[in-house]
């Protein structure tokens, strides 16, 4: 049996708050172990910007969530929506930038090549439809964010939590960083595994209807792999949604992990319901 620093009564070897003073004496088992979990040193940390706190998430995340915690703010998570929206609109012409059309080359010579549909004139039809999908992407994410956080903060309260819906909406849309992290990655994939579909027309009549192509595109291995790499970044989410539910609701960390748990599980359960 140890004795508080602070009052000089006992204490249980595990304990980390004096029963009697209630004075920090102590980390807690968790972040012991890993240290990568230790809480900030200081209460308050250095205010930070909105481009530090997204780079925070993925360098420092103990104290970029604390400064998050202290200083919720919305531009963070509606600046991760917005380049969410950009990325996915990057995929849906990256998968256009692979379907080809046969065409003439030289009409008098009747010689032809394969170009992307891109190129040609039915192509800005492609480009407009990416340009317009921007916007509904970006009120799913923001339905996403805000029934994302009810749930969090609902756990969280039946938990103890004592943080409001302004900082649970914060951390959660900070926390959605690997998202897009792995988003450009499956982008990348896409450039390059990704192989060409030739569209059915007047010069290559055996070419894909439309229809089939995103048939193809949709049921591929490279499409599965993208589903597998955003479960991975799923689990990334869950780890930052530890540091931020810890300090918006002044948890613990094993609290706080048991509700991050729980988050993830529902967000991977919604994701492969929707695919």
């Amino acid at each position: 049996m140890r004795r508080c620093e602070f009052c000089d009564s006992p204490v249980s070897a595990d304990a980390v708050i004096c029963p009697v003073c209630r004075e920090d004496i102590a980390e807690e088992t968790l972040e012991r172990i890993l240290p990568i979990l230790r809480r900030p040193e200081t209460p308050e940390v250095r205010a930070l910007g909105t481009i530090d706190r997204i780079w925070g998430t993925i360098r420092r995340p103990a104290p970029t969530y604390r400064d998050i915690g202290q200083r919720p703010d919305f531009v963070g998570p509606f600046a991760v929506i917005i380049m969410n929206a950009l990325i996915m609109a990057g995929v849906f012409l990256t998968i256009s930038s692979k379907i080809t059309r046969t065409v003439y080359t030289n009409v008098t010579l009747r010689t032809t090549a394969e170009v992307s549909i891109l190129s040609q004139p039915d192509g800005l039809d492609y480009i407009l439809t990416a340009l317009v999908s921007i916007l509904p992407n970006i009120a799913i994410g923001m339905v996403y964010l805000i029934i994302g956080s009810a749930f969090a903060h609902l756990a969280m309260k039946v938990t103890g939590g004592t943080g409001n819906k302004g900082k649970t909406i914060s951390i959660v849309g900070y926390s959605m960083i690997p998202v897009l992290i792995f988003r450009l990655v499956g982008l990348l994939v896409l450039s390059l595994a990704l192989p060409t579909y030739y569209l059915q027309g007047p010069l290559d009549p055996g070419g894909l209807t439309q229809i089939a192509i995103v048939d193809a595109v949709y049921t591929s291995s490279i499409w599965i792999t993208l589903d597998y790499l955003m479960l991975i970044s799923f689990v990334w989410v869950g780890f930052l949604l530890i540091f931020g539910i810890r300090e918006a609701h002044d948890a613990s960390t094993a609290w706080a992990i048991l509700v991050s748990i729980a988050c993830v599980m529902v967000l991977m359960w919604t994701f492969i319901q929707v695919h």
